[in-house]
């Protein structure tokens, strides 16, 4: 905790060896966006190699969000690579605590996630995607809360390109299971009068694209809060320089942490559910 008020403080003065003290949105603003990583071997990549545009357009430096995605993806392949091969080595059961662990988890995303949105036949083939989604989302959230790191799932635009694969995939098997009508007729009840069909398609097509708008927006809120609230916290030890105060912020800041620490694990799980859920109900089709 010492060492995370250490680096708030640095957030709050700023450079120069001056000791004036940058507002409380500047700090929050400066954590909770993106920038381009310009220092080390990462920000010598970037100028040697990224300094010009792709076609002119795309920005391809590495920021500290994708420094984050990147992270969180090599520990993913890092646990679960030598993780299947100690499942393959072992049929009947492994003795190792590791490998049962996580093979808990992954059971309770067969189990509760996978299994009660898919018939029998298509748990298998699902279970693969969704795990993936789970422990990705898992995995950048609790990144997110080593102090100094930054949570990917924070930044709406990664939020937004998970939630874009699950529209993707409620149009994809729908497609594969009713046909190309399914744009059309699978999306609105049977048994509608013609002179409704117009109208309730365009409902139904608005609830669609509501669904991947309000996955994004979930995991973004939910783990962009608790952040805000624990840099206030923490940010009024410096405004106050009052031992009492320092107290009072570093133990709710600590009750916020320890409740993050809660909600990043149930945030990866409400939007596999929820991912889950708008997908399997694509399999049936209205």
């Amino acid at each position: 905790m010492i060492r995370l008020v250490e680096f708030f403080n640095t957030l709050v003065t700023s450079g120069g060896g001056h000791e004036e003290k940058e507002s409380i949105f500047n700090v929050v603003m400066h954590h909770m966006t993106d920038h381009v990583i310009n220092t080390g071997f990462i920000g010598k990549i970037n100028e040697q190699y990224f300094s010009e545009k792709l076609f002119g357009i795309f920005d391809m430096r590495i920021t500290k969000w994708v420094l984050m995605l990147w992270t969180a993806f090599f520990l993913v392949c890092l646990v679960f690579i030598p993780l299947a091969q100690a499942i393959k080595r072992s049929p009947m059961g492994s003795e190792s605590k590791w490998v049962n662990m996580w093979e808990a988890i992954i059971g309770f995303v067969h189990d509760e996630i996978v299994e009660p949105n898919f018939e029998h036949e298509h748990v298998k083939k699902a279970m693969p995607y969704f795990c993936s989604v789970f422990f990705f989302v898992l995995f950048c959230n609790y990144i997110g809360l080593i102090p100094g790191m930054s949570t990917a799932t924070g930044n709406l635009a990664v939020t937004g390109g998970l939630a874009m694969f699950t529209l993707i995939g409620i149009l994809l098997i729908g497609i594969i299971m009713h046909g190309p009508l399914f744009l059309i007729t699978g999306l609105v009840p049977g048994g509608v009068p013609v002179f409704l069909f117009p109208l309730l398609w365009v409902i139904e097509v608005m609830g669609l694209l509501i669904k991947p708008f309000a996955l994004t927006v979930r995991l973004f809120a939910n783990m962009t809060a608790g952040h805000i609230v624990i840099i206030i916290f923490i940010y009024l030890v410096m405004m106050f320089q009052s031992a009492w105060v320092g107290i009072g912020s570093v133990a709710g800041s600590l009750i916020i942490y320890l409740l993050e620490l809660l909600v990043a694990l149930i945030q990866a799980y409400i939007f596999t559910t929820l991912s889950a859920m708008f997908i399997g109900s694509s399999v049936h089709g209205h």
